[in-house]
């Protein structure tokens, strides 16, 4: 399967080829399609912490309450891997 891309961005790929950040061009392009689904994946993330906040599903922190939670993740994942 062969992508149609712009003069602009045929050359961009060859650049980063040339420049050894890909392979070629089929690994540059995969590197664009991965972008892609990560900007999907945070697109996703910010519309269901949008309706958690439209539905009231969140807890409010103050200062002290926020620094009681980092607080307690930093044992949870220092019980977790033995670290001190």
């Amino acid at each position: 399967m062969s992508a149609d891309l712009s003069p602009e961005t045929e050359s961009f790929i060859q650049q980063e080829i040339a420049l050894g950040v890909y392979p070629d061009r089929a690994h540059a392009i995969e590197a664009g399609v991965d972008i892609l689904r990560q900007k999907k994946w945070l697109r996703d993330r910010l519309a269901e912490s949008q309706r958690q906040i439209r539905d009231g599903e969140y807890v409010d922190y103050d200062e002290d309450g926020l620094r009681l939670f980092f607080d307690r993740l930093k044992e949870r994942a220092t019980r977790r891997t033995g670290a001190n």
